[in-house]
């Protein structure tokens, strides 16, 4: 049987670039360093790649890896950090799509009140616009101009109870054609 060598050794050979070494290193340290970071992470894919992650990092930076004493406690570390970056990263990702999906939540209820408003408002104008001539200009004038009663009848020539009733029959009219109208309707209309 053939003896495995010491990680001191492995780890000098890896710092000059030798890729059999490096691959002795993984095969010694993968399963360790994996139980770790599962622990750490409890997910088995983030683990591997973190892992994968650490692994290519210290083989592309060969050349500039330090000398070390223990290997095992090296790589322990370097794994650490690169979990707490993880971690760290995906805290950073939640909150963003926390605000990113309250954000487009508030921008979608707004384009949709909109819209709502618009296509509403735009019926109801339609329902006025039926109206008879008179009661119409008295409507309008009332609830949209925000004339008193004696002014109306003032500009329009006809008695105040006049332009009361056409204003509370068109207000009639309206209803009768907005059933399903929204509450907030009712309240302009009142």
């Amino acid at each position: 049987m053939r003896q495995q060598p010491q990680p001191d050794t492995l780890w000098e050979k890896v710092r000059q670039g030798h890729s059999t070494a490096f691959r002795a290193l993984f095969d010694a340290y993968w399963e360790e360093l994996y139980s770790y970071a599962v622990r750490v992470l409890k997910d088995s894919s983030a683990a591997q790649d973190a892992i994968q992650s650490l692994f290519i990092h210290l083989w592309e930076t060969h050349h500039q890896l330090p000398p070390v004493t223990s290997v095992p406690a090296y790589l322990r570390s370097a794994l650490r950090n690169r979990l707490l970056n993880v971690i760290r990263d995906e805290q950073v990702y939640q909150q963003h799509v926390g605000q990113f999906g309250a954000s487009t939540a508030r921008a979608d209820n707004s384009i949709l009140d909109t819209i709502h408003f618009r296509e509403t408002e735009t019926a109801l104008l339609r329902s006025i616009d039926r109206l008879p001539v008179r009661m119409k200009t008295a409507f309008y004038m009332h609830r949209i101009q925000h004339l008193s009663v004696p002014e109306i009848a003032l500009r329009l020539g006809s008695s105040e109870q006049t332009i009361r009733n056409q204003i509370n029959t068109a207000l009639r009219r309206i209803r009768i054609q907005w059933q399903t109208i929204p509450f907030i309707i009712f309240c302009i209309l009142h």
